[in-house]
């Protein structure tokens, strides 16, 4: 904030008229003496008007002082309050997203429980299709499903989220530091590991939640770059 103190009549709305003119009457006297043609144009004109303006007496700053402070803290005291409204919306609205991934993350931990027994299931059919009768307990069969069910875990992945969206609506509160890159630092890291469960799931249910909480994710990383 700068605050400039010039004289009265000093701003191009309250221009020194009369002593302008004078001014310009002597020009012109002077002109006329010599025999110079004098045909004054805007900017000579502009010129005189600001000689003319800081001829003037300045006013001493200090008997303006409490009146601009009182001014100025009043306008930051307004700023600041406006800031704490717009942050207390902000803070809302993150935790309002952040409850929406946790549903999405709570929603694939559910399908991924899912996703060994129904492909046991699928393999079964399949097997049976082939004239394949083999049982469902038979060494083959168990590796195999075994196997799938190795490449499909993503419950590493989904404590991990918790654990990220836990530390998201910690930061959203009332700490009263700067958490902007914190934040931003958390987004990252949950976008990491929903990538990871699409890349793993192999279950269309799952995906849809991935891409789901990716969108949703997307709109949190938007609003993070109003906070500091």
């Amino acid at each position: 904030v700068s605050v400039r103190v010039g004289p009265a009549g000093s701003g191009e709305d309250g221009w020194n008229r009369p002593e302008i003119e004078q001014v310009l009457r002597r020009l012109g006297s002077l002109a006329a003496n010599e025999g110079i043609p004098f045909e004054p144009d805007a900017d000579l004109l502009y010129r005189i008007a600001r000689d003319c303006a800081g001829s003037a007496e300045c006013p001493d700053p200090a008997d303006y002082r409490e009146r601009a402070d009182g001014v100025l803290i009043e306008a930051l005291e307004r700023w600041s309050a406006m800031r704490r409204e717009e942050g207390r919306t902000l803070a809302a609205d993150l935790r309002e997203r952040a409850r929406q991934l946790m549903n999405h993350v709570a929603a694939i931990e559910t399908a991924a429980s899912e996703v060994a027994p129904a492909y046991r299931q699928q393999l079964h059919g399949r097997l049976r299709q082939a004239g394949l009768e083999l049982d469902l307990n038979d060494e083959r069969v168990l590796k195999e499903i075994a196997l799938f069910a190795d490449r499909c875990d993503v419950s590493e992945e989904v404590t991990r989220l918790k654990s990220h969206l836990e530390q998201l609506d910690g930061l959203i509160g009332e700490t009263g530091e700067p958490v902007g890159r914190k934040a931003d630092f958390l987004v990252q890291e949950i976008g990491r590991e929903f990538n990871t469960i699409g890349s793993k799931a192999n279950d269309l249910g799952i995906a849809r939640r991935v891409i789901e909480g990716k969108n949703e994710l997307e709109r949190v990383r938007e609003q993070l770059q109003n906070v500091e």
